[in-house]
């Protein structure tokens, strides 16, 4: 019964076949229809993205020292400040480097000292030559070994500024402190309190939040829309397109695209994250169910006070329910038929083979 009420209305359409745009004259009582809605921007899809980094804003700290964690000042995943202590390790090597560094400067010091007392007695022929010279030469072997363990102390691990405190205080510095060395997050930690550690031991890699970009396959319909510093949107973050392959996956039949984020964006590089794309293009927004194939082109129907218009539009994205398009001939005012476009198909399908 239903078949034959949708076949007498059907009939009692007249058809214009002809004109820029195919019209179906008359009521249907079967159509139901929905406003259009316009959007400032266009959903691509849901796609895997991973993290990547330049490996100049990756930062590995390792243990300069051998030595006990003490305190552990940054936990796994944190976000820090430049500066931030990250850990403090007390070093019984360090200790006893320090001791001997202080040991050589109270020496030289003494031995400046004893060339300063004989150096006008010498000249006064008071002492021997010889006496001044032992004393000249074992100034000189302090001075050197000063000047060596200096530099060691350094190499170990300390400052300049921290070896210069020991210089001027001759007091030892019991513990290391590690700095952060930029703004970033922790995105590996091996170490943790009391645990004893190897000289060169890997103990946290710290990463900048502004220098990653993601990596994200893209079918090659939606990178064919895309150019270099394209902007795209993830979530409520605008990206910039850095680039494009120039070879597609022969397997997925996608294209790598890279994104920079316009600030900062919370991934770690090879961390992976489903990601929801949009591009930032004003279009219309309709029900999936009003976009059909007509003359294999994507084509929906428009209400008008005679009838419904066919237009012609070009889809940009879909999402589960939705095609976003464009359409020169269509601003967003109309409303569009969304259930019985198929009928309405059909009849002009119908007219024609007549």
């Amino acid at each position: 019964m239903l078949n034959k009420k949708i076949l007498t209305l059907l009939l009692a359409t007249s058809v214009a076949l002809f004109g820029e745009s195919p019209f179906v004259k008359g009521e249907n009582k079967m159509v139901k229809l929905q406003a259009i809605k316009s959007v400032d921007s266009v959903y691509l899809g849901s796609f895997l993205a991973q993290g990547h980094l330049p490996a100049d804003k990756i930062y590995r700290i390792d243990a300069p020292v051998e030595g006990v964690v003490e305190k552990l000042g940054a936990g796994l995943y944190e976000n820090i400040q430049k500066r931030k202590v990250v850990a403090v390790i007390k070093s019984p090597k360090i200790l006893e480097l320090e001791a001997t560094y202080i040991n050589l400067l109270i020496e030289e010091e003494y031995n400046k000292n004893e060339v300063a007392r004989l150096e006008p007695l010498y000249k006064a022929a008071v002492v021997a030559k010889k006496q001044f010279l032992k004393a000249k030469n074992t100034l000189k072997k302090y001075e050197t070994q000063v000047e060596f363990y200096y530099s060691l102390l350094q190499e170990w691990g300390l400052s300049k500024k921290q070896v210069d405190t020991i210089t001027r205080t001759k007091q030892p510095i019991p513990e290391i402190y590690i700095y952060a060395p930029i703004d970033g997050k922790v995105a590996d930690l091996n170490i943790f309190p009391k645990m004893y550690l190897q000289r060169g031991e890997h103990m946290m890699t710290i990463v900048s939040k502004k220098g990653t970009h993601l990596e994200i396959a893209l079918p090659k319909e939606i990178v064919a829309k895309l150019h270099v510093n394209s902007e795209l949107i993830i979530g409520n973050k605008p990206f910039e397109v850095e680039s494009i392959a120039a070879e597609v996956d022969m397997r997925t039949q996608t294209i790598a695209v890279h994104l920079v984020p316009k600030g900062t964006y919370n991934i770690l590089p090879n961390e992976k994250k489903n990601i929801k794309l949009y591009w930032p293009k004003k279009a219309l927004r309709v029900a999936s169910s009003a976009v059909i194939n007509y003359a294999e082109k994507a084509s929906l129907f428009v209400k008008e006070d005679a009838g419904y218009r066919l237009y012609t539009i070009t889809p940009l994205g879909r999402d589960a329910n939705n095609v976003y398009f464009i359409c020169k001939d269509i601003d967003g005012s109309e409303e569009v038929v969304v259930r019985g476009a198929i009928s309405l198909k059909g009849a002009l399908e119908g007219m024609q083979d007549d």
